[in-house]
């Protein structure tokens, strides 16, 4: 395979080498920085023309430029930027063979814009720096900067990201973008790929990377071929500082008070923990005891031998009982602390050997609570009535460190190379208690679990970027590694019951005697993954507009999962232990001195299966060529960039399915990946832009991998499909936009993708009463060995305006006010025909609609901003069902689906600065709480009531 991809880059090479000739003319260059008059700063994104000419530039993110192929003579050069005055350069000399070095500065334009002017002069940091990087961008992209960032209440990247045109937030974690799931969706850090923490889901949980260390975050929404080509929705492109501006030292500090948890006397649930929880990890105390069998295999033998009375077994079992410590049931009752985090950030530029070396480090700890209360945990039978119906609450407790450490050198004019590093640790130790009845069983049930949970996060990466001296050829390179663990140390879980016909009797603990981990027991999992894997791109300036980009990727992604599953049994077939002993509390029953050598009372069995673990390695080799030229019809100005990628990838997955058949995939794809971006530059303020490509989503590890497992908060059973099949779509895109003025902009957009063989998760049966979820080709036909016959097909499209404007143009009162808004309509259409049946549906995860809106408030002369958030997406599946599944609701014409409802997100910030150091900052976030509903028809299957959150921060800066 690697000699094939070898052949592959030569090929796309050569192919380009009939592009040098051209380069080697004896014309002259005209290169030079510019840079903001008043602060000294570099200005990117700036206009650089040569006046009377079709030759001009844009300067770069260091205010560097460069024009090339310019014929010998004299020159006026005309350097203009929004917002600042332009500036012309008369009698620049040109030489041939030679470079002429011309320098400007610009000034604001006047003072009635000040205070968005200072905005824009933060180059790395401003919006509208970033609406000048999208409107100079080959592809439709929308983000959002640090500057614009730090005026919401949001704490991490997800938080900020759902504030992006078409991109909506889902668990307070996962993205969808343009109404597809976070499956469809791919990120890179710094241009790198990322390794996941979820053991489920293909997706970035983006609560674990804080919003203090971000830059920017860009949305890439349609493909040129110098992109990963395994997105749909977008590719999510996450920034962090590159090269500092100077000295500064700065650290924060701030507490929040949430309604629905702080301070509630005794409302907050959890268990014992360990002295190391505060940090993000646990010291041990959680771990599976050194007393435990090597495997499922092991146990077995130990129960046998010690139902043979072999004494020696007997101890062990009994040993091992008593080690998997009975408090760790305890479940205590308190009052929430308030939510606390200190952040300390520092940068500096030193002079290392007559260059400059920038150094950017953060160090953040944050420890919060929340409840979800009145939570309902329901399911329904296949005539539509409630099977299981219950509500209580969820308490969660959050704690984490974070760090950033990037270095930057800067080698003359020409060079540079950055290291940059990430660190992130977090916990999650949930407590959840329900209380309903089973209809199905006749019972009323008390369903207790306690799940911890830690996340460990490392992305390191080296990078540079070089202009050779062969016609000022950029060549830019990156290594990168990225690793996460996902440690789940004794997820423990237990139900009570009693008949429903007999209320007064007391909740009995439902113990087999042959044990069901789902009822009673114990889970043991970890999960690495890991990425590692290089890439270049070398852009050919053959013309000083016209550019041939070539370049080339290998990506190496290994995943190892392992997990045990225990079930605490009882012998007490005679009931001689009788009701008391089984309706003591948990922490109680499962005390050292009830685990008896023959296991009379209390004994551990093991339930793991051979699928309860798998491995993989995921192989990703791509080379691309690509155009990027502009050109004329008549006096009207355009811009084309197109070209191929092509990705070679293999997945090689080893693992078991449930009855111990030994499963080994190989799944191999070799695909072409065409685009074609059209930009129409109708002045220069104002684009249209429309694009055509073809992408794909491949399956993940989880989604291949048979390891079945019960979701105890969903109440379903999660098994993989080894027979999914890549999603390949095509995606077509029309903008217009238009930059009115400094962080300014209007926006229409409209977008259709075409789906062979989504990828859905599907409610497609039961097991053991208890319904099946699994992942799906949405629509396809399969024969009976489970292999697609006939495709299945799914449409997407949709429509997104995007607005932000000054208000000073309603009257001086209204000067210091910026308004913004963003709305997506979207609309799918899966068809799935079943036997004699045939249902016509959005694609799981859809939203019709998601609404984002601001008004923002900055008077610079009292250092006062307040800014009013306003977020909702529309209703959209989050469980389908599988056709038949439910016939008395779809009898009924009622969707058989799980529902997400809508709610509305109300947020507010305010800050003001004391002084050029001093800062103070004011949040509230959920200012409506309402409550979160899913529903299957008009039955609410789960709610939640998070709470709203108000936080008060205090910064301080030296610089």
């Amino acid at each position: 395979m690697q000699n094939r991809f070898s052949a592959l880059v030569f090929a796309l090479l050569l192919g380009i080498v009939g592009a040098f000739s051209s380069a080697f003319s004896q014309d002259g260059i005209i290169s030079g920085t510019v840079k903001d008059a008043e602060t000294g700063e570099p200005m990117r994104s700036v206009t650089v023309r040569l006046k009377d000419t079709k030759k001009g530039t844009f300067s770069d993110v260091k205010g560097k430029y460069t024009i090339k192929a310019v014929a010998p003579g004299n020159y006026s050069i005309i350097f203009t930027s929004v917002g600042f005055s332009s500036k012309t350069v008369g009698s620049v000399i040109v030489t041939a063979g030679q470079t002429t070095t011309i320098n400007a500065t610009l000034s604001p334009e006047s003072k009635k814009t000040e205070d968005v002017v200072i905005e824009a002069r933060r180059s790395n940091d401003a919006q509208s720096t970033i609406l000048a990087q999208r409107k100079n961008a080959a592809q439709v992209s929308d983000g959002i900067s640090k500057e614009e960032i730090s005026k919401t209440p949001d704490g991490d990247a997800g938080q900020a990201l759902k504030r992006v045109s078409g991109v909506t937030l889902v668990g307070d974690k996962f993205v969808y973008v343009r109404g597809v799931s976070d499956r469809y969706n791919n990120t890179t850090l710094n241009g790198a790929g990322l390794a996941t923490t979820e053991p489920d889901k293909r997706s970035f949980a983006f609560d674990m990377f804080p919003s203090e260390f971000l830059q920017s975050a860009n949305v890439a929404k349609s493909f040129t071929p110098d992109l990963p080509g395994n997105f749909v929705g977008g590719l999510v492109q996450l920034n962090t500082v590159d090269f500092p501006d100077g000295f500064s030292l700065k650290a924060s500090i701030s507490s929040a008070f949430n309604s629905n948890t702080t301070l509630r006397d005794n409302a907050f649930l959890s268990t014992p923990g360990s002295g190391s929880d505060w940090l993000g990890f646990d010291d041990g105390m959680r771990s599976l005891p050194s007393s435990a069998p090597g495997n499922r295999a092991e146990t077995d033998r130990l129960v046998r031998d010690a139902y043979a009375g072999k004494e020696d077994a007997q101890n062990k079992l009994q040993q091992f009982g008593r080690d998997l410590k009975s408090d760790s049931w305890r479940k205590d009752s308190s009052s929430a602390n308030p939510n606390t985090s200190v952040n300390l950030a520092y940068t500096d530029i030193y002079e290392v050997g007559g260059n400059e070396l920038g150094i950017i480090a953060s160090l953040s700890h944050g420890n919060s609570y929340g409840i979800k209360s009145a939570t309902d945990r329901n399911t329904l039978l296949a005539d539509g009535s409630y099977e299981r119906k219950s509500s209580g609450s969820v308490s969660n407790r959050s704690a984490g460190i974070g760090a950033l450490v990037n270095l930057a050198y800067k080698i003359g004019t020409t060079n540079s190379i950055s290291f940059k590093n990430m660190y992130n640790r977090s916990i999650d130790d949930e407590t959840l208690f329900l209380q309903g009845a089973d209809s199905a069983q006749g019972i009323d049930f008390r369903q207790f679990s306690a799940q911890f949970v830690q996340k460990e996060l490392l992305s390191t990466q080296v990078s540079g970027e070089h202009t050779l001296p062969l016609n000022n050829m950029l060549l830019d390179w990156r290594y990168g590694y990225s690793q996460s663990e996902r440690d789940e140390p004794d997820f423990r879980r237990l139900r009570y019951s009693r008949q429903s016909t007999s209320p007064d009797a007391p909740f009995i603990a439902d113990i087999q005697p042959l044990g069901d981990g789902t009822l009673a027991g114990r889970f043991f999992s970890n999960l690495t993954d890991k990425v590692n894997g290089g890439s270049f791109n070398l852009t050919i300036p053959v013309t000083a507009e016209f550019k041939v980009k070539t370049g080339a990727l290998t990506e190496v992604r290994d995943r190892n999962f392992t997990a045990r599953s225990f079930t605490l049994a009882s012998n007490d077939a005679n009931g001689l232990l009788g009701t008391d002993f089984f309706a003591t509390s948990p922490d109680k029953l499962f005390s050292p001195e009830n685990f008896d050598k023959r296991g009379d009372t209390l004994y551990v069995r093991e339930d793991s299966k051979p699928s309860d673990g798998y491995s993989g390695t995921e192989s990703l080799y791509a080379a691309y060529a690509m155009i990027d030229s502009p050109f004329e019809i008549g006096s009207e100005q355009f811009r084309v960039i197109t070209g191929l990628r092509i990705e070679d990838n293999t997945i090689n997955l080893n693992g078991f399915f449930s009855n111990g058949q030994v499963a080994n995939i190989d799944y191999h794809t070799f695909d072409y990946l065409p685009a074609l971006n059209l930009i129409y530059k109708m002045n220069e303020t104002t684009n249209i832009r429309a694009s055509a490509s073809q992408t794909l989503t491949r399956p993940t590890f989880r989604e291949l991998a048979p390891f079945e497992f019960y979701n105890f908060n969903d109440l379903v059973n999660v098994r993989g499909n080894t027979k999914l099949n890549r999603s390949q779509v095509e995606n077509y895109d029309l903008r217009f936009e238009t930059f009115m003025g400094p962080g300014e902009v209007f926006s229409v957009s409209g977008f259709y993708k075409n789906f062979r063989n989504p990828i859905e998760e599907t409610l497609s049966g039961e097991t053991g009463g208890k319904p099946d979820r699994t992942w799906e080709n949405g629509g396809a036909v399969r024969d009976s060995l489970g292999n697609i016959i006939k495709n299945g097909f799914a449409n997407n499209y949709g429509v997104e305006f995007e607005f932000r404007k000054g208000l000073g143009f309603l009257g001086s009162m209204f000067s210091n006010f910026m308004f913004g808004t963003n709305v997506t309509l979207i609309n799918s259409a899966l068809t799935i025909s079943q036997g004699n049946s045939t249902e016509t549906r959005p694609m799981w995860g859809q939203s019709p609609y998601s609404i984002n809106g601001s008004l923002f408030y900055m008077n610079p002369e009292t250092g006062t901003s307040v800014n009013l958030a306003y977020n909702r997406a529309g209703r959209r599946i989050v469980s389908v069902a599988q056709l038949g599944r439910f016939p008395g609701l779809e009898s009924q014409g009622v969707s058989p689906h799980w529902y997400e409802e809508p709610r509305d997100l109300v947020d507010i910030s305010i800050s003001q600065t004391i002084s050029s150091m001093f800062d103070i900052k004011f949040v509230v976030r959920d200012l409506l709480n309402q409550t979160l509903y899913w529903k299957q028809g008009d039955r609410i299957v789960q709610s939640n009531v998070f709470g709203s959150t108000f936080s008060l921060s205090v910064s301080y800066k030296w610089q």
